[in-house]
């Protein structure tokens, strides 16, 4: 009898990259793979004493990330460390998609599969298997809905609805990966939805590169844009969330009074991430994105005016080429003004063959003390607002169980409460589970939890 081969799939990167990889988790165990997944250092123990150690492994499937220089490292320090080892590589992701040339000299020696040749990944799988080369980054449309998946949290479902996205930031290299927005059908959209549904999902995460645009380069009418889209998945039947990713201003700005009455429906988590990346207009204009502050404020005071207590989530980037000290003290004051609720800040990264790596770079410890700043301003921040949380009641859906055997929820505005087995008094919980709990503790980034 010849035994089952096993793939070892690592994950780097997005919410799109982990669907990648549970779509090819999917597929390969549909063919007969043993498949174990590793996202975001999951898996602890990978050495030769472990049970899944390299000499069990047959093929690594190493699905990496381009957004930030780190990302890359982190991708090429595990391209190494397996090259040493006697296992067949596969190398998918943004990387390779993003620069070719790579193929050419670093990756040369491995097999390559591009983001929108995800599909094909067992053909690819048995070729390496065979001892072949194999090295395929086409921009084939992508029909990746509707296909078997292994789900990292069984009752999430990730669910792309498109690839790729309308904007050309001079500091971004994922573009050059992903390429010119592709929206998918809504009619698959809704498919997919449905059978995760039957599979006993509750929580959807809507992803892609921008939501926002959805079905602007496909639909004509407004009616067939992201709202309605939403509206198509909110009427439904079953106990379920949808979580909207994320989604830039310029786009948000053209359907905001469609997504407001969309954000009341009570299936929807109260939470909206709109990236908006510096506080000043003249750096926004360096970066080629397509809002202003103005609009960016008006954007949030609507959302807040219609749904009392929404999380608002933004990403900033510190440090970006010619940015004056002035310049920085306006992303600072938005911060203050704003008093976002989940921040996510970088320190400015220079990407190769980005029209932001010609400009005039600022020094490297004035970038990284802009960095510290922001991060001090929003910890402070965020551990004050989250008081106003203490003492309150609501329901929960568990979504994860830590490895101290703690449960993890969301709220309906998406907050992130954590049940100790201290609190927990025997009552038997499992993923999937809605549960009342009342907020005992606050923390800086998670609130603790009662069962009651």
């Amino acid at each position: 009898m010849i035994s089952k081969k096993t793939i070892y799939i690592k994950t780097f990167g997005c919410s799109v990259n982990q669907s990648d990889s549970e779509l090819m988790s999917g597929l390969l165990k549909e063919a007969g793979f043993d498949v174990i997944n590793d996202y975001a250092d999951e898996v602890k123990d990978i050495s030769e004493n472990s049970a899944i150690s390299p000499q069990n492994i047959d093929v690594i499937i190493i699905n990496s990330c381009t957004v930030k220089n780190l990302a890359e490292s982190k991708f090429f320090k595990e391209l190494r460390k397996w090259k040493t080892r006697n296992v067949k590589i596969i190398v998918a992701g943004c990387i390779t998609q993003a620069e070719p040339k790579l193929l050419e000299k670093e990756l040369k020696d491995v097999s390559v599969i591009g983001t929108r040749q995800i599909v094909h990944v067992v053909d690819i799988v048995n070729d390496v298997l065979d001892d072949k080369i194999v090295q395929n980054i086409e921009n084939d449309i992508n029909e990746r809905l509707n296909l078997p998946k292994v789900r990292r949290i069984g009752i999430v479902e990730i669910i792309p609805i498109s690839e790729g996205c309308m904007s050309n930031c001079t500091y971004c290299k994922t573009k050059f990966a992903r390429g010119e927005l592709l929206s998918y059908p809504r009619e698959k959209i809704i498919a997919q939805f449905k059978s995760a549904l039957k599979d006993g999902c509750k929580e959807f995460w809507i992803t892609s590169q921008d939501n926002g645009c959805y079905g602007f380069d496909m639909y004509r009418k407004e009616k067939y844009f992201l709202p309605q889209l939403l509206n198509d998945l909110l009427v439904l039947d079953g106990d379920f969330r949808i979580r909207l990713g994320m989604s830039n201003p310029d786009h948000v700005d053209r359907i905001k009074d469609d997504l407001v009455k969309t954000f009341k429906h009570p299936k929807m988590f109260k939470f909206l991430h709109i990236p908006v990346q510096s506080g000043n207009d003249k750096v926004l204009r360096e970066m080629k994105r397509q809002h202003n502050i103005k609009d960016f404020y008006n954007i949030i005071s609507l959302f807040r005016r219609e749904i009392l207590g929404i999380s608002i989530s933004t990403d900033l980037i510190a440090g970006f080429p010619g940015e004056t000290n002035e310049e920085f003290n306006d992303t600072l004051k938005l911060i203050k003004e704003i008093k976002f609720d989940v921040l996510n800040f970088s320190r400015f990264w220079l990407r190769k063959g980005t029209p932001a790596e010609k400009m005039k770079q600022l020094q490297g410890n004035v970038i990284k003390e802009r960095a510290e700043k922001i991060k001090q301003l929003f910890n402070k921040m965020i551990e004050e607002q989250n008081k106003v949380w203490l003492g309150r009641e609501c329901v929960i859906l568990i979504d994860e169980i830590s490895r101290d055997g703690s449960f993890i929820g969301r709220n309906d505005y998406y907050k992130q409460i954590v049940i100790k087995p201290l609190y927990e008094d025997k009552i038997s919980i499992k993923l999937g589970d809605w549960v009342k709990v009342k907020v005992v503790q606050t923390h800086r980034y998670t609130l603790s939890g009662m069962i009651i």
